[in-house]
This record gives structure tokens, sequence and C-alpha cells, in this order.
């Protein structure tokens, strides 16, 4: 995967995919795997924005039942099934238990309805995993039970706990950029840390995007027949640039935990918080709590408020004596509030909506739908480009490069740039070598990624000091 800007402008595409977090990725790999030319920029690097921001867990849609949403369950367990099948390398099934205390919708019983409910809802989709990959069916436990799974749980009122099934990603990072690379591999022309400044329009209708190298400060003009709008919080500025004068959707700013402690135990426990669940979840010897939300206009608040939050709803794990190692952040789509988090994703043909056509977006709200939210896309797409419809096979094509790299520390790092586009330190340590992704990478390792770099890319002892400061300022200093 090489970074081109030129071959970008030289021809134009049938389709410019501006964004590259998941949902950019993803439709980037269905348009070129059903054969469209496509070019994807991204204006910082791949997956750097909402899609970093990760409790790791590839949600099988548990929650939609509260709201008898069953097809958007299905949707989400479907997904997660194939997540598990095109990239068993990095996904994989981890438990979950919720305790149950009292009756009511919080009590074992009416748990074992959700769950006999999203057994039924989901049977048979797991039907061509192999055995390590399925995913088990929910159940209740009794009280004791459930303090053997959580040794510590408050007894009085303890009617058991619900136990069940979601899936995992090691890596977020890697599983998006795999993404990408299928793209690229598919014959897609891609380049981070490439902005659109603007949108280019010709007799009434957009004709391409104008995009700004944002490491030399070059531009190009990248012709296309259509532009999908996949910028995440930045797509009401693309829009804007169209001259589409929209009220700017709410956005919040979620944040997930990474701790210092290894996992207290080896699967993830929730805890009703304020109204909503929260999650100590195990991960890569670390352990994850998430989720919390804040208006992303107001002023970030301390990360240890929320690990208070979390040490008062998981008294059993000791979590307040523990350090921040890294706060997991991104703008995701709201509803108002802080919590107002948006459970649809939105797909706009702005031809039939607007008038204005050569320009479709889209707003996905979770990491899980995002390949069969972008196939829709692409569905739009081919109508809008007057192609014959081809069916996406993105469901069933295996994702090669979800997996870790190999070799030594010098050996993946090189790979990371001749074959990934790393073009930064951070791209390197927090989105190829899942080095820096649960906190500050030893000095020993980042003066090898350092030298490394240094070499494949040119950099002179200025740039490497203001790319070690920038790595730095990822970090919380509490």
């Amino acid at each position: 995967m090489k970074r081109d800007l030129a071959a970008l402008a030289d021809g134009g595409v049938d389709l410019v995919v501006v964004g590259g977090g998941i949902y950019g990725a993803t439709a980037a790999w269905d348009a070129a795997q059903r054969g469209l030319a496509v070019g994807l920029v991204e204006r910082e690097d791949f997956g750097a924005g909402a899609s970093w921001n990760s409790l790791k867990t590839i949600h099988g849609g548990m929650r939609y039942l509260q709201k008898a949403a069953f097809g958007r369950l299905r949707e989400s367990a479907r997904e997660q099934r194939t997540f598990l099948a095109i990239a068993p390398a990095l996904v994989r099934p981890l438990r979950f238990v919720v305790p149950a205390y009292g009756h009511g919708l919080t009590g074992r019983e009416a748990l074992a309805i959700a769950l006999r409910l999203n057994n039924w809802l989901t049977r048979g989709l797991d039907e061509g995993l192999p055995e390590g990959s399925r995913i088990p069916p929910g159940r209740t436990v009794s009280a004791a039970e459930a303090r053997e799974l959580v040794p510590g749980l408050e007894p009085r009122r303890l009617g058991g706990a619900a136990v069940w099934s979601d899936a995992q990603a090691a890596s977020s990072e890697r599983l998006t950029l795999a993404f990408v690379l299928a793209a690229a591999a598919a014959g897609a022309r891609v380049a981070n840390h490439a902005e659109v400044i603007e949108t280019l329009r010709s007799r009434g209708r957009v004709v391409g995007v104008l995009v700004r190298d944002r490491l030399l400060g070059s531009a190009v003009e990248v012709r296309a027949r259509l532009v999908l709008n996949a910028a995440g919080p930045e797509a009401d500025d693309v829009l804007a640039r169209a001259g589409l004068r929209r009220k700017a959707a709410p956005l919040l700013r979620a944040r997930n935990l990474v701790l210092d402690r290894p996992p207290s135990l080896p699967h993830a426990v929730g805890a009703k918080s304020r109204g909503r669940f929260l999650f100590v979840v195990p991960w890569d010897g670390r352990t994850l709590v998430g989720t919390d939300y804040e208006p992303a206009e107001a002023a970030p608040t301390d990360p240890r408020s929320f690990l208070a939050e979390a040490d008062r709803a998981f008294p059993w794990a000791g979590l307040g004596d523990s350090t921040v190692t890294l706060v997991h952040e991104g703008l995701v789509p709201g509803q108002g509030g802080a919590a107002g988090l948006a459970t649809r994703p939105r797909l706009i043909d702005h031809e039939a909506v607007d008038g204005l056509p050569g320009l479709v977006s889209l707003q996905g709200v979770k990491y899980t739908t995002a390949r069969a939210v972008a196939e829709r896309a692409i569905d739009l797409a081919l109508r809008r480009l007057g192609r014959p419809f081809v069916t996406g096979r993105t469901a069933v094509t295996p994702l090669p490069q979800a997996r870790p790299l190999e070799g030594d520390l010098e050996a993946r790092t090189r790979t990371a740039v001749q074959q990934e586009m790393a073009l930064t330190l951070s791209d390197a340590v927090l989105r190829r070598l899942d080095l820096g992704t649960a906190g500050p990478p030893a000095p020993r390792d980042l003066d090898v990624v350092c030298r490394t770099l240094a070499g494949e890319l040119g950099w002179d002892a200025d740039r490497e000091r203001r790319e070690r400061a920038a790595l730095a300022g990822v970090y919380p200093r509490l």
C-alpha cells in the first residue's frame, strides 16, 4: 500500500471516500471489491478518530432488546459473527457477566427472559464458524455461581447474574487498517494525512474534492463521479464546503480508560451507574473501563473522575488505586445531552434530499455494524453511478491482513512504513505495531521505532523531536 496523491488525481475515480475510519474503510473495500475505481482520503491517520476510541468489544446488540428493536439486534449479531469469520486472528468471543439485584428490569427473572429471547433471535448465525469462534447461548446463574464468577460481589439482594458472550477485538486499530489494506489490494488509491479543503462543483453537481497533503502542504484535485462523505465529526464541514448548510449534528465525547493493572477476572463485568451500564473488560494484560460520554462542546473532565465513578460501580475490583495509562477518546453522534447517544446510522442521498447530485453522506454509530451500513452505501452508489448491481462479498471474504505484524520490532516497523503507510511516530506506535495502545511504550522500544522511521523516512533530529513530543501528548499526565 503506497501513498501517492498524484495517482489519486490522475484520471479521476468513480467514487472518492472522504474519511478513513471504520465506515470509510469498509466502504472503500466494498466499492473496490465490486469493481469501482475508488479513492480514499483521511485527514489524520486511518482509524485515528472515533474508530480508535474503543472498548475492544464487537457487540452483538443485546441493548436493542430494551427497545424491542429486534431487526437491529439481529443485524448486530450477524455482523459480530461476520467479524469472527473474516478476522479470526483478531476477533474472539469474550464472556460477559452482569450481576442481577432485586427484581424488575434488572432482576434475574427479567434477564433470563431477555437472554432466552436473544438466543432465539440469533439462532443459526454461528453456522459455519469453527468451534472456538462460536458465541455460546446466554444464560442466568444463581447467586452462589455469580459470586464464584465475580468474587467480592455485594451479597445483599443478589439474585444471580446474566452470563453471555460478545466478541473482543485484540486490536481494533489493526482491524480497521485491514479493511484499508484490502481496499488498496483491490485497486483503491488511498492516502492518509490528506485533508479535503474544498468540494469541487460543476454545473450544479459535485465532481470531486480538493485534497491538501498535510505533511508536504501541496494540494491536488481528485475528480470523482460520486463523493461519499464518511468524515465522522468533520462530516458537516464537508457538507459546508459543498454549499450545504445544516444544523450541526450533536456530538458526544466517548471515553474509555486503559488502566495499568492486570485484569482481576478473565471475563468482562457490567454494573449500572447513573442510569447506564459500565463495563470492566480484560484486554492484553490490562484492564479497560468504559464507556463514559459527555457533550463534545464542554471542556473534557479529568479522567480520574470517571475512574472514581467506576471504582464505586465495581467496589470488588479495587480500581481506585489504578493509574490511567491511556484515555481512548473519540467524538460520536449524539441526540442531545450526555446520555443521548445516537442509535441509528444515517445514509443521505443529497441528490434526493438537497437536489445536489454527486454527493452521499454516511454517518455511523457502531463499529460492529460498519461493514453492513457501508454495503448499503455502495448499493446506493452503484445506482447513482448507473452501474449494474453487483452483490457485495465483504461479509464472506477473509481479511488477510487482520492480524498482528510478525518479526522483531525493527522488521515490523519497516513493514509498517513500506507496506502500511505509517508516516508518523503515532501512526506506527498507536495503529500499526500495537506498541503504545495500552500506555506509553518502553523507552528502548521507542528508540528502535524512531531510529527505523528516521532511516526509512529521512527524518532529521528536529523532526524526531517533534514526533516524540506529539506521541507523548497522547498519554495523560495524572
